[in-house]
């Protein structure tokens, strides 16, 4: 890499932009992603992707899914689409595709039971109208590698690309079925994911709603752990000059806050823009389609600082693109060290020419006092 300046430390190389030092130099404000950045979800939100999945296929066409299929190479061939941020619609791109291996009389038969279902407003009554009904063994054998053939097909549209290609197969009444674009509380994927992934006791608290399809009190989410160092935070804010800091994350408010408890006290309040914020904002103002890559949340947490240029540092490609979208004030880290297929993540960072790439968010502070000696 000819490229980039190539440091080394005990979790791994540090890459700096040669011809972007300068600009880096003059970084006066930082915005994190969460996961992967702040907290390592590895063992969790991968785990309620494929539990989703799995009790979702297995009730609308009696099919078994091994859990091995959902390995760290099928989930990293989704995220680096872009499109795939979130993890509700990554959950989605999966269901749809081992749908459409569903032979066209069952297939016919799912779409009336999903039609008949909509007279449901519960996502709970509309699972348990459908599931049982239509029996059909989806071969296992191929299932994985036409997975993986169908990331390929994907883009940074993500569910949009999702439906050009499925729906026609499908059909509209199943997706309207799922409700995948409703909140939580109204579509089958969020509620299921989000009851799994958060158990019923933070699931109240969070929604503040009664579980209907998951009863066990603690979730996926206790298998999270904090990534970032109190110090890290400290050395940063001796390298900035305060704590300008932000968060941008495709996030819930409450959940990532249950497991970063008062390290997110160092992040300003009115500087956090998380999933449910960035909704609350899109309904208020009337705007769709304001969640990552669009730079919406990135440009909103950074606004109060009256930056010079801000890093943003995140771990996935729709967090690069949010970066590149929100302007040339606006440089990116990538971290690779707390994801799936860390060396392919680093590689595909390198390949997008990031601004810098380093294992965790704790190389950062010697990171840009190198940048600044030079």
């Amino acid at each position: 890499m000819s490229n980039y300046i190539e440091l080394m430390n005990s979790k791994g190389t540090i890459y700096i932009k040669k011809d972007r030092v300068n600009n880096l130099a003059e970084i006066d404000t930082i915005v994190f992603d969460c996961d992967g950045v702040l907290i390592d979800v590895r063992n969790a939100y991968n785990v309620a992707i494929a539990a989703t999945t799995r009790i979702i296929i297995e009730a609308f066409t009696g099919t078994i899914i091994p859990e091995a299929i959902f390995s760290s190479e099928l989930n990293y061939s989704y995220k680096r689409t872009g499109g795939f941020n979130n993890d509700w619609s990554h959950a989605y791109a999966l269901i749809m595709r081992i749908l459409a291996e569903v032979p066209n009389e069952e297939i016919s038969e799912l779409d009336r039971l999903a039609e008949e279902s909509l007279k449901y407003d519960s996502p709970k009554q509309r699972f348990d109208f459908i599931a049982g009904k239509v029996k059909n063994n989806i071969p296992i054998d191929s299932l994985y590698q036409k997975l993986m053939e169908f990331s390929i097909q994907l883009d940074d549209s993500g569910v949009k690309k999702v439906d050009s290609l499925l729906l026609q197969r499908i059909g509209l009444n199943i997706k309207n079925a799922l409700k995948f674009r409703g909140d939580v509380g109204e579509s089958i994927i969020s509620t299921l994911f989000e009851e799994l992934f958060l158990g019923s006791d933070l699931f109240k608290e969070t929604f503040n709603i009664e579980p209907s399809f998951v009863h066990s009190d603690k979730g996926i989410v206790e298998a999270s752990e904090i990534i970032i160092f109190k110090q890290t935070l400290k050395d940063l804010k001796s390298v900035l000059g305060g704590s300008r800091f932000g968060v941008a994350s495709g996030s819930l408010e409450n959940t990532a806050k249950h497991i970063l408890k008062d390290i997110i006290d160092v992040i300003p309040e009115e500087s956090q823009y998380w999933y449910d914020v960035v909704e609350r904002d899109s309904k208020k103002i009337g705007r769709d389609n304001l969640h990552k890559p669009n730079p919406y949340s990135l440009l909103k947490s950074s606004e109060s600082f009256n930056a010079k240029k801000v890093l943003y540092v995140g771990d996935t490609v729709a967090d690069f693109l949010t970066a590149r979208n929100a302007g040339e004030d606006y440089l990116f880290a990538g971290v690779y060290g707390a994801v799936h297929s860390s060396m392919n993540v680093m590689e595909g960072f390198l390949s997008l020419g990031s601004d810098i790439v380093v294992p965790t968010v704790n190389e950062l502070p010697n990171t840009l006092r190198f940048v600044l000696r030079r």
